[in-house]
């Protein structure tokens, strides 16, 4: 057989030339530009990182060592020098922990996510956590020590000295993050020290890569002349032919036929042409079936074109499948119609059934709270108890298990702040039982002195909620803190479950704990709440409170609100008429919970002497 250059041959030998040089010349080319470019980006990008990642962190890093070393320095003098809480080392440590410290972290939060160190973000993460308790501690000392009087509590002193102790927790603590601060640093300076000998090296190798593209220009001029020649001979042998099959594809692909006829050549695209003929044959056949299917004729002739034609076996299969299939549907619509039709009948009497049920309970918690307030003493006699004052409310659902109570008797005003277990009804329910009890022990009992009030109303609790018997004992009560308030002898006299009293004189808090142990959490006689004597001048802000505000979630973070920062919020407005204090409080907390939800009732109130 005499040898023949066929359409295979051809393009074979033209591109295979083609290609050979394209190889030679764009690989060469592409490595020597890749890697030139390459070298410059790394280096940009290295000095990048360098300028502002690197050498900013390390500066950070060990600004925050220094600013942590000199705030254990100070926490220690604070406990060892007894002085005001207002001289220059306590203030100092105040603003290191509310601005200086967190201030730095911020700024190494922003950088950390550009470290290459997953390990150094991880020492990072374990500083910060360590930091929270470190300040904690902090917070717990100032609260031990808050004044200069507060150093002749012997339990406090012990307390806050213990902290400060060489193997103390601040010491230990600070030791720690100290440790970790100084493998952070380390390793961000060796990684400075790596990106400034990559940066001087990296520039020497860029600059000798792109001297060697001259010698590739040459190669490059000699491919394009060879790329010509080819085109020309591969357009008028190949090109033109393939360019009228490619239009007829087009158009089938576009579900269009072929109007004009395909002509046929002796060579391999001629063999395309007959299979191309063929193609569309077979198509108008299938289109036709196709039609006749698609409107239900199952019974229209079709034959495959062979016995290996897969597509005609394959519409002959589905034509079977079709025909049951659209049996079996019918019978299901008619099936699934009926049930249809029962289920919704039934969800229509399940909604009704629903919101009927909703209402009920929605109308009953409603009056619950209509009887809850009842027990509220209105504003008429708040005024009369207590003539500057404010409360402020803000139950977390309709009913609250807060509840304020003010009475006045022999002369004295009588105010408490209760918080029972839960909140909703629940709480509603152990309010009433509260408030009953704190009639029955002044009005019945005649008892005024707050911790004598205090007892009646833990066996009142009990007495009610059967806690003395193993089988009913039910684990409920309550948290409160209670005063008595003689305006004549200008004295206070104060009782507390778990919620202490703060009182503001000249600008200074003084903090009244309370007994630690709640009301109905155990049998009555077997403890007795104290009774503290405090004596008031005039012109002090006296506050009772539940835990609802400090415990309340929100800010930037989501954290707690905390009992430090209410106290910093009653010192910043103490000096305010009653009625702006309680608009203050109520808008800070609100604007502070932004969109979480409320955590519990809320319960706080001012008194004026």
């Amino acid at each position: 057989m005499s040898f023949r250059f066929s359409i295979g041959k051809k393009i074979g030998t033209g591109f295979g030339v083609l290609i050979l040089f394209i190889i030679i010349v764009f690989g060469a080319t592409f490595l020597a530009v890749n890697n030139g470019i390459t070298t410059f980006q790394e280096n940009d990008k290295t000095t990048n990182e360098l300028i502002q990642v690197l050498t900013p962190s390390k500066e950070k890093v060990a600004h925050l060592r220094l600013s942590l070393n000199e705030s254990k320095q100070l926490a220690i003098q604070w406990v060892n020098d007894q002085s005001r809480n207002d001289v220059p080392d306590k203030l100092r440590l105040k603003n290191i922990i509310t601005h200086n410290i967190p201030e730095i972290i911020s700024d190494i939060e922003t950088l950390a996510p550009e470290w290459k160190n997953e390990e150094d973000r991880q020492i990072l993460n374990r500083v910060i956590g360590r930091i929270d308790t470190l300040f904690t501690i902090y917070e717990e000392i100032m609260a031990l020590l808050p004044d200069i009087a507060s150093y002749d509590d012997l339990f406090s002193s012990f307390q806050a000295r213990f902290y400060v102790a060489q193997d103390g927790d601040v010491p230990v603590l600070a030791g720690k993050i100290e440790q970790n601060l100084l493998n952070l640093h380390n390793s961000l300076e060796k990684q400075e020290e790596d990106a400034l000998a990559l940066v001087k090296s990296s520039s020497v190798e860029s600059k000798e890569k792109f001297q060697a593209l001259k010698f590739y220009w040459f190669l490059g001029g000699a491919l394009i002349i060879c790329a010509i020649l080819i085109a020309i001979f591969t357009t008028n042998s190949i090109v033109k032919p393939l360019q009228s099959l490619r239009h007829i594809l087009i158009s089938l692909s576009k579900g269009i036929f072929p109007k004009t006829k395909i002509k046929v050549r002796n060579d391999e695209i001629g063999d395309m042409s007959l299979a191309m003929i063929g193609l569309v044959d077979g198509l108008h056949k299938t289109t036709d079936f196709a039609k006749e299917v698609g409107q239900s004729n199952f019974s229209y002739p079709y034959q495959p074109l062979s016995d290996e034609d897969v597509l005609g076996h394959a519409l002959l299969k589905m034509r079977d499948e079709l025909a049951e299939t659209e049996r079996t549907l019918e019978r299901k619509v008619e099936e699934r119609t009926e049930e249809v039709v029962q289920q919704r009948d039934e969800i229509e009497r399940q909604r009704l059934k629903l919101e009927d049920l909703y209402k009920d309970v929605t109308d009953s918690i409603r009056y619950a709270k209509r009887l809850q307030y009842s027990i509220l003493p209105p504003q008429e006699v708040i005024r009369k108890v207590c003539p500057e004052s404010f409360v402020l409310f803000k139950p977390k659902d309709i009913v609250s298990g807060d509840f304020y109570w003010f009475y006045e008797t022999e002369g004295k005003s009588l105010v408490a702040a209760v918080d029972c277990t839960g909140h909703g009804v629940p709480g509603a329910f152990m309010s009433l039982v509260g408030a009953n009890g704190l009639n029955a022990a002044v009005k019945e009992h005649q008892k005024t002195k707050p911790g004598l009030i205090l007892n009646e109303l833990n066996k009142f609790v009990s007495d009610s909620l059967n806690k003395g018997s193993d089988d009913n004992s039910v684990r409920d009560g309550m948290d409160l803190s209670f005063c008595t308030i003689d305006y004549q002898k200008m004295e206070l006299e104060f009782s507390g479950a778990n919620n202490p009293l703060y009182i503001i004189r000249n600008n200074e808090f003084l903090i009244v704990k309370a007994d630690k142990f709640a009301i109905g959490s155990f049998e009555p006689g077997t403890h007795n709440y104290t009774t503290t004597l405090v004596p008031i001048q005039k012109g002090d802000l006296i506050y009772l409170f539940t835990d609802g505000y400090a415990d309340q979630f929100g800010g930037d973070k989501g954290k707690k609100y905390l009992y430090k920062h209410f106290r910093d919020t009653l010192l910043s407005v103490h000096h305010k008429p009653m009625k702006d204090q309680h608009d203050f409080l109520k808008d800070q907390i609100e604007t502070w919970q932004g969109s979480y939800e409320q955590v519990d009732d809320i319960l706080v109130i001012g008194i004026r002497i």
